[in-house]
């Protein structure tokens, strides 16, 4: 070895550094890095004291009171969270403050609050100091009908005017859907292509059914109030925003590493107890006389595992069971992953404007995202007996 400080030794040292800083090179930078430890939310949280049947969303309004939107009850409340009160907002009907199936909270012009009316395809507007106006029609038609009450919405609004719908041209096999976006007085403008779930068509069944391949990769996607989308992309993982004119913004393709999906894991979801199993059974014909028998609340029962299909690797975006990619009142995109087996609550990707992954946060076990406001972050905890309960903890700087 050179003695210290001889030009050998200078020479070792410079090649060393070299070396380190080629690794250093390497490294995956903090806004592509989606491996990097998660931070947990701080503080205990705060606790709304009355109980909820099912929180679809809460959107605040200006002064801090929060619309809570529960689908189960189909009720719309507003709430006082530091003050623990709680007062319905307009009632089940056709009149033109009235809704008939309560859906997503939307933010509109002024602060107001937007509730998509399901079954009636229109919106319902909660005024900035809390009270209930007139109705607001959408700039698309189409069949009213009802959709889950903790997935997303048949159609997004932003505060413009416009609508966007997600549409899948052929049957439940076709591999894409197209993005539209409707404008009042106009035709609807194809914003992108979405990719989607694998679904297989099954051989020898009675009926048309259907089965997704689970944990398969799809593009989610979300609407800003200015009319920006947020398109996460599966493959590969990565984030654009489209702009109401002008280029996409293309973020960083994310690292990730491939997610297992354990043995366990897929006879938990046969079992009925696990989750969306992802099964489409298409019936057609005559509703008998006294209606249609009504599906009930029993659990479903199970299947054998070797029905299901899955993929090789759990997909990098967590959509399953509706889940859809949410913005908080910063313009943040928060995008839920999927997670190893075992692993405790939840995590989300962070991404800004650019497309830039700018944190990740882990929620606690149990517990669903439900909304913002420029302070607060507000999950859903289920408890034993169905109810969900309202928490809120300081929102991540």
């Amino acid at each position: 070895m050179p003695p210290i400080g001889s030009a050998g030794a200078r020479r070792a040292k410079a090649g060393v550094c070299l070396l380190l800083s080629g690794c250093l090179a390497a490294e995956t930078p903090p806004a592509a890095d989606g491996e990097r430890p998660p931070r947990r939310l701080q503080e205990s949280p705060a606790e709304f004291p009355l109980q909820f049947s099912v929180i679809r969303a809460v959107m605040a309004l200006p002064d801090g009171r929060l619309v809570v939107s529960d689908p189960h009850e189909n009720r719309i409340a507003l709430i006082d969270f530091p003050g623990g009160t709680r007062q319905e907002l307009s009632r089940v009907g056709d009149g033109p403050r009235e809704f008939r199936r309560a859906g997503g909270l939307y933010r509109g012009r002024g602060g107001r609050v937007m509730i998509f009316d399901q079954e009636l395809r229109r919106l319902l507007p909660i005024a900035p100091e809390g009270a209930v106006e007139d109705i607001s029609g959408l700039s698309t038609g189409g069949a009213g009908g009802s959709w889950s009450g903790r997935g997303p919405d048949h159609l997004v609004v932003d505060s413009l005017g416009h609508a966007y719908a997600a549409i899948r041209f052929g049957d439940f096999t076709a591999p894409t859907s197209v993005l539209l976006r409707h404008t009042p007085g106009a035709r609807p403008d194809t914003m992108t292509q979405l990719l989607r779930p694998l679904t297989r068509k099954l051989e020898n069944a009675k009926e048309m059914e259907y089965q997704e391949v689970l944990f398969s990769p799809g593009d989610g996607w979300v609407v800003s109030p200015d009319g920006r989308i947020a398109v996460v992309r599966a493959e590969p993982y990565r984030v654009e925003w489209i702009p109401l004119s002008g280029l996409t913004v293309t973020g960083p393709v994310i690292r990730h590493e491939p997610v297992p999906i354990t043995q366990a894991e897929k006879e938990l979801i046969a079992s009925g107890a696990g989750g969306s199993r992802g099964r489409i059974s298409v019936t057609i014909g005559m509703v008998p006389a006294g209606g249609a028998a009504g599906a009930g609340s029993s659990a479903p029962s199970p299947i054998p595992v070797e029905e299901l299909l899955f993929a090789k690797v759990k997909s990098p975006v967590n959509l399953r069971g509706g889940r859809r990619p949410m913005l908080d009142e910063n313009g943040r995109l928060w995008v839920e992953r999927h997670v190893r087996a075992g692993v405790e609550g939840s995590v989300f990707d962070v991404f800004d404007g650019n497309g830039n992954l700018v944190d990740r946060i882990g929620l606690p076990l149990g517990s669903r995202l439900v909304g913002f406001d420029p302070q607060w972050v507000y999950l859903a905890r289920g408890d034993a007996d169905g109810f969900d309960h309202l928490h809120r903890f300081p929102l991540p700087r």
